[in-house]
């Protein structure tokens, strides 16, 4: 099983599976039901959405819908990447092992898996609308799939909504990632999953499967009774994990800064980290002293011409204040012919160093912290609460 797990997972992702991967796919084809994943940070939790694929092609008595929910909307964007990457494997034209996937999952002819995205400023494509029948994948916002399992469903007409609830009830596994960050929602998925208490393989007078509920988080925190699936001293002995979990991370406490010259303090930090091309980013507590860190160091940067360049671009920001516009200005939209930020793409996963050994500096604020595949050489924020911490620490020297 597990040999035929490595080539179903290489042709879907193009990268071999870590060991804890393997023994999530191993439990969830065994029937296992887990209510909740604690692995840290960086150790690829998006890899759900093509082990449950995986594991519903051999048969595992999963539900057909995943919705994959999480709370900041680039990282729904990096999800979607993920989910578009393996439908594009799965295409009309796949061969060898992707065609036997496609087969599995009964995609015949010129069907495609349905991958639809519900965010905010984005129009849902309805390809997981088309056929209830079909196994598909739904990534969205909090408040976009929250409203739709509610009968409300942001901008859909009122005669659809309860299609659009009916389906999201119904033989649907929702998976929250970062789900420390919204507790409220995740009772509330909770609830909605209760409200068939009985196993519905057990039941069949139930007309149809209910929902599923799957927390992930890097933070270990659980209910009492809460079936857990968490890493193994087996699976922290595997190179890869080894690696990233053993990755150097020294840190620097320095006094107390006032209030009146955080940012100031911040600011000079990060710019003595970026001697020699090095990728800083930088985190703060608050909108008004990040937009103020990148104000500073985007000033040192046009004053440096002769070391710089006349005009040159070495900041980002990213702080959540018109999310839309910012995304877009991060990531890019390749429909809208809109490239994506370059100091933003230097802090993506095997980027190449500046050829002209320039630093980069992101400047953020929780926007940043949770779940983006960020990867910096250095970090310098402000302190805060530990979970956050993590977070923060967790985009540093990932690889």
């Amino acid at each position: 099983m597990t040999s035929i797990l490595d080539s179903r997972f290489a042709a879907l992702t193009g990268y071999q599976p870590y060991r804890w991967q393997r023994r999530l796919y191993d439990g969830l084809v065994a029937g296992e039901n887990f209510s909740a994943l604690d692995l840290p940070t960086g150790l690829g939790k998006t890899s759900f959405i093509p082990i449950w694929l995986l594991a519903r092609a051999a048969g595992a008595e999963l539900p057909r819908r995943l919705v994959y929910v999480v709370d900041r909307r680039a990282v729904v964007d990096q999800a979607t990447t993920v989910a578009d990457r393996i439908s594009a494997a799965l295409g009309t034209k796949a061969t060898g092992v992707a065609a036997e996937i496609r087969s599995a999952l009964g995609l015949t002819g010129e069907a495609r898996l349905p991958v639809s995205t519900l965010r905010g400023q984005h129009a849902d494509n309805r390809a997981w609308l088309e056929n209830p029948g079909a196994t598909a994948i739904i990534v969205g916002t909090v408040d976009m799939i929250g409203s739709r399992l509610l009968f409300e469903g942001y901008g859909v007409s009122r005669r659809i909504r309860p299609v659009h609830a009916g389906l999201m009830g119904v033989d649907t596994l929702f998976v929250i990632d970062e789900a420390h960050l919204v507790p409220p929602f995740e009772a509330l998925v909770r609830k909605a999953t209760e409200l068939g208490e009985s196993d519905w393989r057990h039941a069949p007078s139930q007309l149809a499967p209910g929902a599923q509920l799957i927390s992930l988080s890097a933070t270990g925190r659980g209910r009492p009774g809460d079936r857990v699936f968490s890493l193994t001293s087996e699976d922290l002995d595997d190179p890869p994990v080894r690696a990233r979990l053993e990755a150097a991370k020294r840190l620097r406490l320095l006094p107390d800064a006032t209030p009146g010259d955080l940012a100031q303090r911040l600011a000079d930090q990060a710019w003595e980290y970026g001697d020699g091309g090095r990728r800083v980013v930088v985190f703060c507590n608050s909108r008004k002293t990040a937009q103020a860190v990148e104000a500073e160091i985007a000033k040192r940067v046009a004053k440096d011409k002769e070391r710089f360049g006349k005009g040159a671009t070495l900041t980002e920001l990213l702080v959540g204040e018109r999310r839309y516009r910012e995304r877009l200005r991060m990531t890019g939209d390749e429909d809208l012919d809109i490239a994506a930020s370059p100091v933003f793409k230097r802090f993506r996963a095997g980027a190449p160093p500046d050829v002209e050994g320039r630093p980069a500096f992101l400047v953020a604020t929780s926007a940043g912290e949770v779940g983006i595949d960020l990867d910096a050489d250095d970090l310098v924020c402000d302190l805060v609460a530990w979970e956050r911490m993590i977070q923060r620490l967790g985009r540093v020297n990932r690889r």
